[in-house]
């Protein structure tokens, strides 16, 4: 190194890094929604393809009413990005075969887990003042572990 060299890099240590998920961007109940409505009908447009024009528009417009009101109760968005993605979300489940939604659904829904599984916070330290209870189960632990 030369003179003039920063040497912060041998001074301080490396954080650890902590990889972080953004939130998916719908509810996870609305994945699981949609994934529930494209499955159900499913059964419909097997039995009368001649009913499959009706059963696309009725689970369509379930999947949409449910993602709305989904996103903007439990969410908290607004009226607008609601109805958006209650919209998109109604056309995939309405699609006559099985896969979009499910696919669509599935993959929401576990981008949904991983984000909230990747926040989850790391154990918590043990508190200084323990009651009498915790002490007797505490020296219980320790004379069974020897």
């Amino acid at each position: 190194m030369g003179v003039g060299e920063n040497k912060m890099s041998e001074i301080i240590p490396s954080a650890p890094r902590r990889i972080s998920i953004p939130p998916a961007p719908i509810h996870p109940l609305a994945a699981l929604t949609t994934i529930v409505l494209d499955n159900v009908f499913g059964i419909f447009e097997l039995v009368d393809p001649l009913a499959l024009i009706f059963t696309c528009i009725t689970v369509g417009v379930l999947g949409t009413a449910a993602t709305t009101m989904i996103q903007h109760y439990l969410a908290k968005d607004e009226w607008g990005p609601s109805l958006a993605k209650g919209l998109v979300m109604g056309i995939i489940a309405g699609v006559p075969f099985q896969v979009t939604g499910t696919a669509v659904g599935a993959i929401l829904l576990g981008w949904a887990g991983a984000s909230q599984w990747i926040k989850l916070p790391g154990p918590k330290s043990k508190p200084e003042d323990l009651s009498a209870s915790d002490e007797i189960v505490d020296a219980e632990v320790k004379d069974s572990n020897k």
